[in-house]
């Protein structure tokens, strides 16, 4: 008698993906508990974690609690404030994931199929005085000067995905010359005053060790772009980058010739002007920029050993040709101008990796006052991001759709109670205590 052929049917039903989805979770959660001491503290953290992957209306002390079955929101105040375990740890966790999961074998959509990492900024508005760093400051993500926290971020893209793989939050003057305000938010006597790119360059020094050697570009917006310190900071660890400049950014020694906008207008003709597909994802696949790009003398060029350059890029909308963006770019000298302007292009991956972080992981949706609490919360809500771009570039490997579970979560996981069908009115969350 002969075996009769196994009768698999051909697709993957949505349920079936949930369930392969919980299982990878719960995989996940057993990894992530080792960086949780004690039993019960391994238990709330990951009722947390599948509360902030769980489709909630808002993520803060109170729902989280309800999606865990607690009676309150205390075992998560806990968690935040009080509880041994180590924020920076995990956070460096969520970088390694994050960079192996998101590993194309060197299909990256900067130069050569290198990764991108990109540093930017996101805030969330926060009224008071008691809540570390918030003031009334600028805030590019909410358009314009408001009471508000401001966090600097980076992410790692490659053309599997991208995630946030750190974050730092800014302390604005006003907070460090007043410490006992400080202290009154828990932010460690140790923490100086640091602007957004010194953040920036501290985040980029200790992800540096994890990112694949060779094959990583750096790209960033106008307020790193136009710091020469930040630069130089790339240039000496040997990270080529395109980066934002303002249109008086200097780029030449000459006078009344070293702008880089008065350089576009007296040298760009339009015969100049390379269109290129644009790879952001909102504007559509017939969405063009126009670019024009120049070789530019380096003042460096000997410790370079002529095997590094520099650029000047511009780009602009068909459309809207008066309207442009600027940048310098700095890298091997080989690289192709079709490579070299993927690495301006990929600068979308920071907003949709916040973008996820914050829609579908809650990371804005925090009601903690505490320096701790706040990177707790936003740690953790950067692994959960992690964990779905993850499994959404495992499902884009394995030919599948993304199903139910991917980018948001599946309805209900196993090993925690299902949410309820209808959430409690709006009440003070104690977590705002933190």
């Amino acid at each position: 008698m002969r075996a009769p052929y196994l009768d698999v049917p051909p697709g993957v039903t949505d349920e079936e993906r949930a369930a392969e989805l919980s299982d990878r979770l719960e995989e996940f959660l057993l990894d992530v508990g080792t960086f949780f001491p004690r039993a019960d503290l391994r238990h709330r953290a990951q009722g947390c974690l599948r509360g902030l992957l769980a489709p909630l209306s808002r993520k803060n002390g109170w729902q989280l609690a309800e999606y865990a079955g607690d009676a309150g929101p205390w075992n998560q105040q806990h968690l935040l404030a009080r509880a041994v375990w180590d924020q920076d740890a995990l956070r460096d966790f969520t970088r390694r994931y994050a960079v192996a999961g998101l590993d194309d074998g060197g299909r990256g959509p900067g130069p050569g199929g290198s990764g991108v990492l990109v540093v930017d900024e996101t805030g969330v508005g926060k009224k008071g005085r008691a809540s570390a760093g918030a003031a009334r400051q600028f805030c590019g993500a909410l358009g314009g000067v408001f009471p508000c926290q401001v966090a600097v971020v980076a992410a790692w893209a490659t053309s599997a995905g991208q995630a946030l793989v750190d974050r730092a939050l800014y302390l604005p003057r006003e907070w460090i010359q007043d410490r006992e305000r400080c202290r009154a938010a828990g932010v460690p006597d140790e923490i100086g005053f640091a602007t957004k790119p010194r953040l920036a360059e501290q985040m980029i020094d200790r992800i540096l060790p994890d990112l694949p050697m060779g094959r990583v570009w750096a790209a960033a917006d106008e307020v790193y772009g136009r710091d020469g310190a930040f630069r130089a900071f790339l240039e000496e660890r040997r990270i080529p980058y395109a980066v934002v400049v303002p249109a008086r950014q200097s780029v030449l020694p000459r006078p009344g010739w070293r702008h880089v906008g008065r350089l576009v207008e007296r040298y760009a003709a339009e015969e100049d002007w390379l269109e290129l597909p644009d790879d952001e994802p909102d504007v559509g696949p017939a969405a063009l920029w126009q670019w024009w790009v120049r070789r530019i003398p380096d003042p460096d060029d000997e410790a370079g050993a002529g095997s590094w350059a520099r650029w000047v890029i511009a780009r602009r909308r068909p459309a809207d040709p008066a309207e442009r963006d600027y940048f310098l770019a700095w890298g091997p000298e080989q690289t192709e101008v079709e490579d070299l302007v993927r690495v301006p292009s990929a600068r979308w991956s920071v907003e949709e990796a916040i973008k996820l972080a914050k829609s579908a992981c809650g990371m804005a949706d925090y009601e903690v006052r505490s320096w701790r609490g706040w990177h707790r919360h936003v740690t953790l809500a950067q692994l959960a991001a992690a964990f779905l771009a993850v499994q959404a570039a495992e499902a884009a490997r394995d030919g599948q759709a993304p199903g139910p579970g991917t980018p948001s979560a599946p309805s209900a996981q196993r090993g925690g109670p299902r949410p309820p069908h209808q959430h409690r009115g709006h009440r003070p969350d104690p977590s705002d205590r933190l």
